[in-house]
């Protein structure tokens, strides 16, 4: 039994998935709390301790490595096994900027990154079975450089916010993982995606990391060709090279690591 002293009690082998369209993640057991991510539809989690007055949740995201608390009302259990095929087999992600399925007797709207468990081998027609309006893609299946920046440039307005993980609010660093994520390529919160090669010999799809080494915060840009690039100050947009390169002289300081990274072979 616990000490009086704790604030939760753990818990074994428990674990859920987003039943609903996003899904607030809290840095502290409370609404006051700031918001650190958000989970999408369809997207799994550990559930490791439940709060001692039994209205919050302490969860693990596997695919981010990133974890924090979710309301019980928000909590929809699954069974472990359940939980394991989900991460072990292909799925389809949510391309399309809205999407919807019939949930429960109504429609439930869907954001890109959400995930549908079907796969493309399954013997029936998994749209028309859940009632699917919109563009999907086997997760299992990596993305080429051009279909990679058509998933990117749908961000294009997003505005910034912390711990946002939709085209209605995105945070810097969870947003440009999510849109990697979508295209088939992991990028986990403590993990860089790709492989260093030199800024001369970034092709279009390729990620731009500005490394700040005293705040220790990043700033990224996928570089779209043509000299110009997609990233975010207050919003998600698309500038030539010279306006990022502007705003990073702005920002500068002597602790500062310029890295491009490429995902592709």
């Amino acid at each position: 039994m616990p000490k009086e002293n704790f604030n939760e009690w753990p818990l074994i082998d428990s674990f859920g998935i987003c039943r609903q369209t996003l899904l607030p993640v809290y840095r502290q057991p409370s609404t006051n709390s700031a918001m650190i991510s958000q989970l999408l539809f369809g997207e799994c989690y550990q559930v490791l301790a439940v709060s001692t007055d039994r209205q919050w949740y302490r969860i693990f995201h596997e695919d981010s490595r990133m974890g924090g608390w979710i309301s019980t009302k928000s909590l929809k259990e699954i069974h472990k096994d359940e939980y394991q095929s989900f991460l072990d087999q292909d799925f389809q992600i949510v391309t399309s900027p809205i999407a919807a399925i019939e949930y429960m007797g109504t429609n439930l709207y869907l954001l890109p990154g959400s995930r549908l468990h079907f796969s493309e081998l399954e013997l029936f027609n998994w749209q028309e079975t859940i009632g699917f309006t919109g563009t999907s893609r086997a997760h299992a299946k990596r993305a080429d450089r051009d279909e990679l920046l058509e998933i990117a440039l749908r961000y294009i307005n997003a505005p910034w916010q912390a711990g946002g993980r939709s085209i209605f609010g995105l945070d810097e660093l969870q947003g440009f993982a999510l849109i990697y994520s979508i295209a088939g390529y992991q990028w986990s919160s403590a993990t860089l995606p790709g492989r260093i090669l030199p800024f001369n010999h970034a092709m279009p799809g390729d990620l731009f990391i500005f490394h700040d080494e005293d705040s220790r915060q990043d700033h990224f840009a996928i570089y779209l060709g043509m000299e110009e690039v997609l990233w975010m100050d207050s919003r998600m947009k698309v500038s030539d090279l010279e306006e990022w390169e502007g705003f990073l002289a702005n920002n500068r300081n002597k602790q500062v690591v310029l890295e491009a990274r490429s995902v592709f072979n």
